[in-house]
């Protein structure tokens, strides 16, 4: 593998700022990259490439199951090709197909939610969501007023970019710091989030979203999570995300390493239980916690991507 796919995999493992959805369409073009930069006599060669591309996005985005159904479509594809001219072209077409549901499926959760966005009320929308902005922001097009709430998403401030974007679509905005949630939920109407993977177990988001959730129960404030079944998986992968540990310098940058007593905890993700989720807003519709079961079905996983040494 060239330095150059390196960098590209390392600026995806680097980027706190972007949603699930948003890394994997990064993540695409990496394939792309390789593929259009052929210097391959062999498919075996090939093929090798996009297996160690593949490790590396997954490891380097632990919790993003996007991520991973992608680098397992890809896999899979490409296992069934004789030629490189055949598993160029039908790799190809699995990006493209992959690049265009990951919109497609954007907006038909944008047409799913709008009807749940009480007019002239405030929503809370925790951390960045590209899945999320393009539902408020299409509600907004349509004509529907509302205000958003919202908070940074510390220590990586994505909340911030949220605020930004949604303040660009003509979306009023009351952004405060974190520890201020629980002042001004009180005054919402409804929460939304988005999700980096979903298991019977819980969904996990960035760390402050169970104290969203644990808020949002205790004022009786209706919670959705909206995603597309790209984030549904198995059991055996949802806590991947506990290998996604940050350096300590982002939590505290003038802290002293030198202090041996001070150790700086960075883990930016986190579960949350289904019991204080409200439903799932997805492509198929709106998905309540009990019948999540029924749509979280068994993929089949390439034997490179299988949790075995490689990911241990």
């Amino acid at each position: 593998m060239n330095n150059s796919t390196k960098e590209l995999i390392d600026k995806i493992g680097s980027d706190l700022q972007s949603g699930a959805a948003e890394l994997a369409l990064k993540a695409i073009t990496v394939y792309q990259h390789i593929l259009n930069n052929l210097n391959h006599q062999n498919i075996n060669d090939l093929k090798n490439e996009l297996t160690q591309a593949s490790i590396l996005l997954i490891k380097a985005q632990p919790g993003m199951a996007p991520i991973f159904n992608l680098c397992n479509q890809v896999l899979l594809t490409a296992s069934q090709a004789q030629t490189i001219d055949a598993l160029k072209s039908t790799c190809d077409d699995t990006l493209a197909n992959v690049e265009k549901e990951l919109c497609a499926n954007a907006q038909i959760i944008a047409d799913h939610v709008n009807p749940l966005i009480p007019p002239g009320e405030v929503v809370f929308v925790y951390s960045f969501s590209s899945t999320v902005i393009t539902a408020l922001l299409s509600a907004r097009s349509k004509g529907k007023y509302f205000r958003v709430a919202s908070t940074e998403a510390r220590p990586s401030f994505e909340g911030r970019k949220l605020a930004k974007t949604l303040t660009q679509g003509d979306i009023e905005v009351m952004h405060t710091f974190d520890l201020a949630m629980g002042l001004v939920l009180p005054s919402c109407s409804i929460a939304f989030m988005g999700a980096d993977c979903v298991g019977l177990p819980g969904v996990v988001n960035k760390v402050g979203s169970w104290l969203l959730a644990i808020a949002c129960k205790e004022h009786g404030i209706p919670l959705y999570v909206l995603c597309d079944t790209a984030k549904f998986v198995n059991e055996d992968r949802l806590f991947e995300f506990e290998k996604h540990v940050r350096p300590g310098l982002e939590v505290w940058p003038d802290f002293e390493p030198t202090n041996k007593n001070l150790k700086i905890l960075n883990h930016q993700y986190e579960l949350v239980s289904l019991n204080l989720i409200t439903g799932f807003v997805t492509e198929k519709g709106i998905i309540k916690t009990e019948d999540l079961a029924n749509n979280i079905k068994s993929k089949k996983v390439h034997e490179a991507l299988q949790l075995e040494e490689a990911f241990l």
